[in-house]
């Protein structure tokens, strides 16, 4: 749902642009880590949870247009670096495909991989206070609604027509300036649809973490220094 289906052309150049910018920025930070990860063993975990999220993202939960992210449980099962590279990977396949332009590909990432981040850290700092299921579905509620409200954000500042964001139409190349009223009623339509698509994939999320959880427990075992900085004891 924090997917933009923009084409080009209709964002403003220094949004766009200060979206890949900060993406890349991101992306440097994450390969850095790398390092100090066992590659043999994350790299193919990345390569299939990024398939599945291609996957479910490519699909539409109808009639809500709902698209199932899976971005939490990227993070949960990558941790934050590798999470916001499969984040970035599906969201450029993903515009190779049509599914929004390529300058948009760094407000997607930044969105997609903020929920990967998030997810991550928030399923960790949580503890063993709820059942595997519960955190899972929580987390990821909690996670969706504070990226939805950033997307909110990101096209409030953009002063686009909010058609061209809910459905890329052809007519957004030749967007108008998008009023108050525009923008009340785009965060209406995305907070109340947007809420059903997060219960739905709060229990995707919680089944697969459950699931996860008992057939590959090691998966579940992040530490929170998977980004570079001093180990977290």
């Amino acid at each position: 749902m924090t997917h933009m289906h923009i084409p080009d052309g209709i964002l403003p150049v220094w949004l766009w642009f200060s979206g890949l910018f900060l993406m890349g920025l991101a992306l440097s930070l994450s390969l850095v880590s790398l390092r100090s990860m066992d590659a043999k063993k994350k790299i193919p975990l990345l390569g299939a949870v990024s398939a599945v999220m291609l996957v479910a993202m490519s699909l539409e939960v109808l009639p809500i247009a709902y698209h199932i992210n899976l971005s939490v449980v990227a993070g949960i099962l990558l941790g934050p670096a590798l999470g916001f590279l499969s984040a970035f990977i599906t969201n450029l396949i993903l515009a190779l495909m049509g599914h929004g332009g390529i300058t948009v590909v760094g407000l997607n990432t930044l969105l997609l991989g903020s929920e990967t981040v998030l997810g991550h850290f928030l399923f960790s700092l949580m503890g063993q206070r709820l059942p595997v299921f519960w955190r899972g579905a929580v987390v990821t509620a909690l996670t969706l609604l504070s990226t939805t409200l950033l997307l909110i954000g990101i096209v409030s500042v953009s002063h686009i027509d909010v058609e061209a964001v809910l459905h890329g139409h052809e007519q957004g190349l030749h967007a108008q300036v998008s009023s108050d009223p525009a923008i009340k009623t785009f965060a209406i339509v995305m907070l109340s649809l947007g809420s059903i698509g997060w219960l739905i994939e709060a229990a995707i999320t919680g089944a697969v973490v459950k699931f996860v959880s008992q057939v590959k427990p090691e998966l579940l075992k992040h530490r929170l220094h998977d980004l570079p900085g001093p180990p977290v004891p």
